[in-house]
């Protein structure tokens, strides 16, 4: 099973939570830091998909002022809303076995996040990619208590 796990580079003066996790994650995953560039980020979905090769993408972005893992369900351009092709129920399953705070969202924002997502899901839907792709939204480090929890169940393969 081939496992890739993206986040956001950090920008020049800030420390982005989704690349510090990313970072964190050992393992035999594939890894990629998405640029804060719409036009850079459409050549880098392209480039990460053309082989079909992952069974499932976990995409991480920082979202400031949660305390909690948002996983979120759907994303939007427009009127236009995908909704995610990853099993909902078994996520909620381990998240709650392993005691892990979470809400599941429909507001996946605005701006970089939203946009990974939608580009991600539309190049499923439309070129046949067999993956399945979801999005967490985590707080900033020093908001997510149960952080190291978190890297180290995922590590586990729990």
């Amino acid at each position: 099973m081939k496992i890739l796990l993206t986040g956001f580079k950090s920008i020049k003066n800030g420390l982005n939570s989704s690349e510090t996790l990313i970072n964190s994650i050992l393992g035999n995953y594939d890894k990629f830091l998405f640029t804060n560039d719409y036009s850079t980020i459409i050549y880098e979905i392209d480039e990460l998909l053309k082989d079909n090769k992952y069974d499932y993408i976990i995409m991480f972005g920082q979202k400031p002022l949660i305390k909690n893992l948002r996983i979120e369900l759907i994303c939007k351009k427009e009127k236009e809303i995908l909704k995610t092709n990853f099993n909902i129920e078994k996520i909620e399953i381990y998240l709650k076995k392993n005691n892990i705070d979470y809400k599941l969202s429909e507001n996946p924002g605005t701006s970089y996040c939203n946009f990974v997502y939608y580009n991600m899901l539309k190049y499923i839907k439309t070129r046949g990619f067999r993956g399945k792709a979801i999005f967490v939204h985590i707080p900033f480090l020093n908001n997510f208590r149960e952080y190291d929890r978190f890297v180290n169940l995922f590590l586990e393969g729990k």
